[in-house]
């Protein structure tokens, strides 16, 4: 017996408990705008609320390769805010270097591809590119004991967002003895993989509206939350139990 209708369900719950704390939280975003924590944890839980709701309609009609690579985001969001509940200022600061990295790698492309500038500009660009800082989320889920749940995001890296082997080997049909084996462009989806992602989907979006709420110092949709995580925990063994 599949429990895709369940994780489903809770999938919606945890969308509509997203939105309650857009609507309970008092956080006016002023001029300082991406300067504000709470500001950003908001952008952030509303990335999560959109990516789990793409992720479903995905999941619904069997779309289980961009379902996972959009779940994958998910675990991006939940390292990116329990890496401001943990630093604060501190990592408001390494998002903006991130931002400005990424520009400077914009530069270096021009360097590499001959595009001719001023020597007193080339030199100034040169030495900003040396001062490069990037976030990887490796590096951010390390933050926090949230870091041991690197280890689906690297899974859901390997066998959907990237063009690995295992991701390509899905639409390779292998010869037997009675068929030749080729090449299917719409692979067969199992309930287990499906039921999978849904697990995956919702430990995610439950830690970003955890975390979301830590920063903004608690709404009225917290009891909702913990009554949400009591749900994620018992499906999850039921789950692991019929796997077992």
């Amino acid at each position: 017996m599949t429990s895709i209708p369940a994780w489903t369900a809770l999938s919606d719950k945890l969308g509509a408990a997203a939105l309650d704390i857009f609507n309970t939280a008092n956080v006016p975003v002023t001029a300082t705008g991406f300067a504000d924590e709470k500001v950003l944890a908001l952008t952030l839980l509303a990335r999560t609320w959109s990516n789990c709701r793409s992720a479903m309609l995905l999941l619904r009609e069997r779309h289980i390769v961009e379902a996972r690579t959009i779940t994958r985001c998910c675990y991006e969001n939940l390292y990116w805010i329990v890496g401001l509940a943990e630093e604060g200022e501190a990592f408001v600061r390494k998002m903006r270097d991130d931002e400005m990295s990424h520009r400077k790698q914009l530069r270096q492309f021009m360097f590499d591809n001959g595009i001719t500038l001023e020597a007193d500009v080339e030199d100034r660009l040169r030495t900003w590119l040396r001062t490069t800082k990037m976030l990887y989320p490796k590096q951010v889920a390390a933050l926090s004991d949230i870091g041991r749940s690197y280890i689906f995001y690297s899974q859901l890296s390997s066998d959907a967002a990237h063009p690995s082997v295992t991701a390509l080997n899905r639409y390779v049909v292998p010869h037997t003895a009675d068929e030749i084996g080729g090449i299917d462009v719409n692979p067969i989806v199992k309930d287990k993989e499906i039921e999978e992602t849904l697990e995956l989907l919702c430990q995610a979006v439950i830690g970003v509206c955890i975390g979301v709420n830590q920063i903004l110092g608690g709404t009225e949709g917290r009891a909702k939350l913990n009554s949400l995580a009591d749900e994620y925990v018992a499906l999850s063994s039921r789950s692991a139990a019929r796997a077992a």
